[in-house]
């Protein structure tokens, strides 16, 4: 990663943000293609947000800002657009009636059965020809990259 430096310069090819830039952005043109190949108008932002209620129903708006690193108002814009389509609905938390808490439909639901699977064949596409202990070690890799960064 270091030999993207030269004498007083950046080799742009070998510095490895650009790498990671590269990959997030045409994995998420295929994902936002694949999608509607199939019919569905998902947008990448919303399918985070669709794979955080499948893992658990009912969190807080906040909740699911911090846990798609989202911003209150980019969330609000997210949901304001799912909620539109009917693939999930807000509600007052019973504890605060400030708070919202994020449902899914059963049209979101459903969506789960139809969208795993591509997002599978996706990641099985760019993995392929990658062995298994390169992956676990790109992940584990980025994962320390993004703790010497800071909290």
């Amino acid at each position: 990663m270091l030999d993207q430096f030269s004498e007083g310069g950046i080799v742009v090819d070998k510095a490895i943000g650009f790498w990671v830039s590269r990959v997030y952005q045409r994995s998420r043109t295929e994902m936002y293609r694949l999608f509607r190949e199939h019919g569905e108008d998902i947008t990448p932002e919303q399918w985070m947000v669709l794979i955080r209620l499948w893992e658990q129903e009912g969190p807080l708006q906040g909740e699911l800002c911090e846990s798609t690193f989202r911003d209150a108002p980019t969330m609000s814009r997210i949901l304001a657009t799912m909620e539109s389509r009917g693939l999930v609905e807000r509600r007052v938390a019973p504890d605060d009636g400030r708070a919202r808490r994020v449902f899914l439909t059963k049209h979101g639901r459903a969506l789960q059965k139809k969208l795993v699977p591509l997002v599978r064949g996706l990641v099985e596409n760019m993995a392929r020809g990658i062995e298994a202990r390169d992956l676990a070690t790109t992940r584990r890799t980025l994962e320390r990259m993004f703790e010497n960064l800071g909290p």
